[in-house]
């Protein structure tokens, strides 16, 4: 499992769903450097779930991420399929438009 709590650059993903993460980031702001100004204002976190990683994986937690992705697990904004199995979903964890994104592959705790 990796969190993040900043624009991805480096993340161990496949190169193609890395490159579907970050359009199907950029995509709401028009381009990359808008989408990374947000970041910086409100910033957000990714959790990805890889094919290997245990189903409690979580449990290592603080207990309010795991409610935020339990929350986003259960009742996300959206959800979005990004490529080779993989796929997105988004909760709002703020007024401001702070999310938790969570990544999965297919079959995985996401």
């Amino acid at each position: 499992m990796q969190l993040l709590k900043h624009w991805p650059s480096e993340i161990a993903l496949p190169e193609e769903v890395k490159q579907a993460l970050l359009t199907h980031l950029t995509e709401p702001f028009g381009d990359e450097e808008s989408a990374k100004i947000f970041w910086l204002e409100y910033p957000s976190m990714i959790v990805i779930f890889a094919p290997n990683d245990p189903l409690d994986s979580i449990q290592w937690l603080n207990d309010e991420l795991q409610c935020q992705i339990e929350f986003a697990q259960l009742n996300p904004e959206y959800s979005d399929t990004l490529a080779l199995g993989y796929n997105i979903k988004l909760s709002i964890t703020s007024d401001a438009g702070n999310g938790l994104y969570l990544v999965s592959a297919e079959g995985t705790n996401g």
